[in-house]
Formats: structure tokens, sequence, C-alpha cells
């Protein structure tokens, strides 16, 4: 299941990467040619938006029960096979819910659904899609996202398709949770 956790990253980073407005940005770990010199700069940008997606300040409740290891920004049930993470993204909801609207395929995943809902007098943008892992079983991701001024939270989550009715009102409950500490 670490590869289903680390597909969540994965489409995070594709659907909302940091907005450029006239520069040409490399990604992290990577060297761009250039006669002004080194990147430094730009890789030292893309390390510190890294750790602001991942070192947010993004709180939920989660049932500890159920999601026992904790891993800082996301929480997994011991066998692997559910999970919930937190990232901030660093562009503003209506920003991130257009992107998503306009390109909401990604490679390996079959979308079910993507829209607004609103639970509880919150509007979530809620993102569903369905993959196979790499034993054959069909697991469902969800992406939900939260305005936060003008950040995003996200909360994306995985579980077999056939445990639904176990682990989504869990997510359900973590996401109406969402508050994001200053």
């Amino acid at each position: 299941m670490k590869k289903v956790l680390a597909a969540v990253v994965i489409i995070f980073f594709i659907s909302c990467g940091k907005e450029t407005k006239s520069k040409a940005e490399t990604p992290l770990g990577t060297a761009t040619i250039n006669s002004e010199g080194s990147n430094e700069v730009s890789q030292e940008e893309d390390i510190q938006t890294l750790g602001d997606v991942f070192n947010s300040e993004i709180k939920i409740e989660v049932d500890e029960t159920v999601f026992v290891i904790d891993n800082g920004s996301n929480r997994v049930t011991e066998d692997m096979s559910a999970g919930i993470m937190t990232m901030l993204a660093p562009q503003p909801y209506q920003m991130l819910k257009e992107q998503l609207e306009k390109e909401p395929n990604q490679e390996g995943y079959t979308l079910i659904s993507i829209g607004e809902i609103e639970r509880e007098g919150r509007i979530i943008l809620q993102q569903k899609s369905a993959m196979v892992d790499e034993v054959g079983d069909e697991m469902i991701m969800m992406m939900h996202a939260l305005p936060a001024g003008d950040k995003t939270m996200m909360i994306s989550s995985f579980y077999p398709k056939t445990e639904e009715s176990k682990y989504l009102p869990l997510i359900i409950k973590s996401v109406l949770s969402a508050t994001l500490e200053k």
C-alpha cells in the first residue's frame, strides 16, 4: 500500500503544483543550465514549497483506533490498506477547483466523480477515482479540498473499494473537522 500512498502524493503534485507567473521551474533534484549561474534559489524555493505542503498546520480529527500509524501529515491503517493525508496547496481554492475540473484524469486512475458538495455548512470539492493496486484489488482514491484563505487544505485518502462503508464515514468526519492552525 506504500505505492498507493505515493500515488496520492504524485496526484497532488500533478494537480496542484506551485503557480508560476513568469519564471520557468526546475523539478526538485534536477539542474538547469543558464547564463546567470546556478539555480540554487529555485531549488531552495522548491524545498520551501515542499516543506510548506507537507509540514502544514492542518489539523483533523482521525479515528486513531483505525488509522493507527502516524507519519506526521498522514495516518494509515496497520496493514496500510487505507490512509488519510493532509496537504496545504499553495494556491487558492477556486484556482485549484478550476484546474481539477479542467483536467480531472490522472494516468492509471479512473475518475468516478468530481464536484462540490456541501456538508455541515462547508463547501468541499470532492474528487473520487479508482485504481487497481499491485495485487489486483480495486482501490478508491478520494481528494477533498477546502478553502483556507489564499491556500487550499487538501485531505487525500485511499481505501479498498470493498471496504468503503467502513472507511468513507471516517474520512468524511476527518474532512469536516479540518482546520488550519495559524
